[in-house]
C-alpha cells in the first residue's frame, strides 16, 4: 500500500514492513512509538536482530494486558524475518527496511514511502509547528519547504521554538542553516567531471561549513553507484523505476551520465578514500580543515576523472 491508504487505516496490521524515502521511514517510526506509548516497545537495530529473541517476544503475553510492540530497522533483510508474521497474533512487528533490494515479505503487509511533494513538505511544517506550540508564518513555511532538507524539519522547528512563538520568514532566513543536499550538485558535477571546482569550492565556503561536503559527497557517490547497477541490471535509460519518482529531465540526464562513468573499481577507491578521509576529520579535534583539503587535492588528481 502507499502512504494514504496506511493513514486511512483505523487499526494497524500485527506485522508490517515500511520502506521508501528516509524522512518519511523516521516520522512514520514516531508515530507508531507515539500509537503504541502505552504499549511496551522494543527497538532492535541492524546488528541487534535476534530471530529467536524477536520470537520470544511476540510470543509472550503481558501480566498487565500491554501489547509487545517489536521495531527493526535495518538496511538489509534480517535472516528469517518472514517467518516471524505468524507469531505476530497477539503483538506487533514493525519493519523499516533502509536498503535498495526488492522487498517480497510480509505478504501485502507493506508501506511505500515516496519522497514528500511540495504540497506533503508544506503540511508536515505545519504539523510540526503545532506539536511545538508555535506560530509560523506561510512564507516562513513556503522557504523552509523550499531550502531544507525535510529530514532537518524537526530539528529546525525546534531550534526556532527557543527562540520564538511567532516564526516568520525574517526569523527563518536569520536563523536557519540550509541543508538542502541537492544545492551541492552543481560542485560535485564538477569534480567528478575532472573540472576545475576550486573557484566553486571557495565560493561555497564562504557560507558552508566544510565538514558537511565531505559527508554529501560520499552519499552523492554511492547513490550513482546505485544507478550505475540498476541500469546495468536492466538496460533502463531512466531511473524512474529506481527512485519511484521522475527527476527533472537535465538532473536525471546528468546523473545517469555520470553514474556510468565510472567502472566498479572507481566506486571502490573513491568511497573508500572519502571515508578514510572522514574518519580522520572525526577523530582528530585538529588540523581538520588541513584533512579536508587534502581530501579535495585528492579528488583534484584523481585519475578516472
Amino acid at each position: 500500500m502507499y502512504k494514504k491508504d496506511f493513514d486511512k487505516l483505523k487499526e494497524y496490521p500485527s506485522y508490517l514492513v515500511l520502506y521508501g524515502d528516509n524522512f518519511f521511514l523516521q516520522e512514520y517510526e514516531r508515530k507508531i512509538i507515539n500509537h503504541f506509548k502505552q504499549d511496551n516497545i522494543v527497538k532492535l537495530y541492524f546488528d541487534e536482530y535476534d530471530y529467536e529473541e524477536v520470537k520470544s517476544y511476540l510470543i509472550e503475553n503481558s501480566l498487565f494486558g500491554n501489547k509487545n510492540i517489536i521495531i527493526i530497522k535495518h538496511n538489509k533483510i534480517p535472516t528469517n524475518i518472514d517467518k516471524l508474521k505468524k507469531f505476530a497474533k497477539n503483538n506487533y512487528l514493525f519493519f523499516f527496511y533502509y536498503g535498495n533490494k526488492k522487498i517480497d515479505i510480509f505478504d501485502k503487509n507493506y508501506v511505500r514511502f515516496f519522497p514528500p511533494t511540495y504540497k506533503e513538505k508544506f503540511m508536515i511544517i505545519e504539523e510540526i509547528a503545532k506539536e511545538y506550540k508555535v506560530s509560523i508564518s506561510k512564507e516562513a513555511i513556503d522557504f523552509l519547504t523550499k531550502s531544507v532538507e525535510p529530514i532537518f524539519f524537526r530539528k529546525e522547528i525546534e531550534k526556532l521554538s527557543l527562540y520564538t512563538n511567532n516564526i516568520s520568514l525574517d526569523d527563518v532566513k536569520k536563523l536557519v542553516f540550509i541543508y538542502k543536499e541537492e544545492s551541492f550538485e552543481e560542485l560535485f558535477v564538477q569534480i567528478l567531471r575532472g573540472e576545475d571546482f576550486y573557484e566553486m569550492l571557495f565560493s561555497f565556503l564562504e557560507t558552508i561549513d566544510y565538514k558537511r561536503i565531505i559527508p554529501a559527497l560520499i552519499k552523492y557517490i554511492n547513490d550513482l553507484y546505485q544507478y550505475n547497477l540498476y541500469i546495468k541490471k536492466t538496460g533502463n535509460n531512466s531511473l524512474k523505476g529506481y527512485l519511484g519518482y521522475q527527476l527533472p529531465f537535465d538532473i536525471e540526464k546528468q546523473r545517469i551520465s555520470l553514474a556510468i562513468k565510472f567502472k566498479d573499481r572507481d566506486y571502490f577507491l573513491l568511497l573508500k578514500k572519502l571515508l578514510e578521509f572522514e574518519l580522520k576529520m572525526r577523530n582528530t579535534d585538529k588540523n581538520k580543515e588541513a584533512i579536508f583539503f587534502e581530501a579535495m587535492s585528492f579528488l583534484k588528481n584523481f585519475n578516472s576523472f
